[in-house]
This record gives C-alpha cells, structure tokens and sequence, in this order.
C-alpha cells in the first residue's frame, strides 16, 4: 500500500495551496492530505468521487518521487485516460 507521510509543516504547507489552488490540483493535494492521515488510496478514491484507486496510486507515486511541485502537472498518462473517457 502505498502512504505518503507529511510533516506537521509540509501539511499546513499542503493545506494552505489546497484552499488556494482549484479543481483536480486541490483534488490532488488532497489525495495527499488524506494519505497522510492514515487512508488508504481505495479509501481515498472513495470519498472523493470520480476517482478510482489506480488514480490515487498513481499521484501519490508522483508526490512521493517529486513533491508538491508534481500535482500541478498532469502527466501523459492522464491525458491519454482523459481523452480515452476512462
């Protein structure tokens, strides 16, 4: 399973742009935020609807390997799922 551990700092930091930040960028720090409280990605996928856990997984690998910069960026695969409808 993968579990982002967050500082008390790095989650006000998180917490701060997730109010400041919209749409799937505040969705993905969420990810984060709630990762670090204990939850799991299907969990997470769960509370925040339209999202399956292959998702969650996939940011919170991206947060884990290149920080808070990562969620604001979509990558290749997600385009490619968007344009797909999946």
């Amino acid at each position: 399973m993968i579990r982002v551990h967050l500082t008390g700092e790095q989650r006000q930091d998180l917490r701060l742009r997730a109010r400041h930040e919209v749409g799937r960028v505040s969705e993905r720090i969420h990810f984060v935020l709630l990762s670090g409280r204990g939850y799991s990605p299907p969990k997470i996928a769960d509370l925040l609807f339209g999202y399956c856990e292959t998702i969650v997984q996939e940011w919170l690998k991206r947060y884990l390997a290149k920080g808070r910069r990562a969620v604001r960026r979509t990558p290749q695969w997600a385009s490619s799922q968007a344009d797909a409808g999946g």
